[in-house]
């Protein structure tokens, strides 16, 4: 048997015998180098070849598989610093800090939150004089609406740098500033808000995001009033899939997933997406409905993908 698997890899280069799932490294894997014979590319076309050996040797992503799927069962470890292995098989984005994050190591200074607090006044004053309405809108991450499912030795400490940014803004500022928060924890009560193997929130989180927004703006603009969940068709997803179950590299069931369908009497949106290949910029969702009044455009993260569906009936 062990001779056997130190074949495998050598075996799979020749016959393809791995049919495992590819895998989503978010990256390009190293192409086959091209040999320079000019003086001192030697090196580097070793150092080449060596990049594509490891992205492309036998079995690979078989190998990768099992040894997350071993990690995972046996010390209930992922094997990527970056995500943690919570209760009831709930995992949390754990990369810039997070963990110093939620325990409220990490705190802004009095001259951080001035300078949260300049910033955001311009950018409302610059958007005023234009006739443009202004809101801040912070999508809380998942820890901080299911802390109980952090593991144990993950503890809060103090209060955290949103619960200094939002108090100071809502003592000093007339900006708006709209904490999602308490919203989403009320709402778990009827059914969950965010993904077990996901960083972010699921549809019926973006949902309840889309109506605290709303009635934040309907303090702006008297006529607007959000839609009620009746609107659409639930349905309940169970699927493969995640951006930390890929993380680490494991095909975990998520039970967390709902969809939600517009039904016949809500106004038929246009929607397209411009992608930019930009590091840092991913393109343009743009959502039209000849039934409303008014534009909107929001920046966001990720998270607000969920929220430009919801978003264009209203704009």
């Amino acid at each position: 048997l062990f001779a056997a698997l130190l074949w495998m890899p050598r075996l799979d280069t020749f016959f393809h015998f791995d049919h495992a799932p590819a895998l989503n490294e978010n990256r390009s894997l190293a192409e086959f180098p091209q040999l320079d014979f000019a003086i001192g590319n030697l090196t580097e076309y070793i150092a080449d070849m060596e990049a594509y050996f490891n992205d492309h040797f036998g079995c690979r992503k078989q190998l990768i598989r099992w040894h997350a799927e071993w990690k995972y069962a046996l010390f209930h470890s992922g094997g990527e610093p970056n995500v943690i292995i919570g209760r009831d098989g709930w995992l949390f984005y754990a990369a810039k800090k997070m963990v110093e994050h939620y325990q409220g190591v990490q705190q802004f200074t009095p001259q951080d939150l001035l300078d949260w607090q300049t910033l955001l006044e311009q950018r409302r004053n610059w958007l005023a004089r234009r006739g443009i309405e202004y809101i801040f809108v912070i999508a809380p991450d998942k820890q901080t609406i299911y802390p109980e499912y952090l593991p144990r030795w993950l503890t809060r400490m103090r209060d955290t740098k949103l619960d200094q940014l939002t108090a100071y803004m809502h003592a000093h500022s007339t900006v708006e500033v709209l904490d999602l928060r308490p919203a989403l924890r009320d709402a778990r009560r009827i059914r969950p808000t965010y993904l077990k193997n996901d960083s972010h929130w699921n549809d019926f989180g973006g949902f309840v995001a889309y109506q605290e927004i709303i009635k934040a703006l309907s303090r702006q603009y008297p006529g607007l009033k959000p839609l009620s969940v009746d609107s659409f068709g639930q349905r309940q997803v169970t699927k493969f899939e995640g951006d930390l179950a890929q993380c680490i590299g494991l095909d975990i069931v998520e039970n967390n997933d709902f969809f939600l369908k517009p039904k016949s009497n809500l106004p038929a949106l246009e929607m397209t997406v411009n992608l930019v290949e930009h590091p840092s910029f991913k393109g343009m969702a743009f959502t039209r409905n000849f039934k409303a009044e008014g534009n909107i455009v929001v920046f966001h993260d990720s998270f607000g993908r969920d929220l430009e569906l919801f978003l264009g009936y209203h704009f």
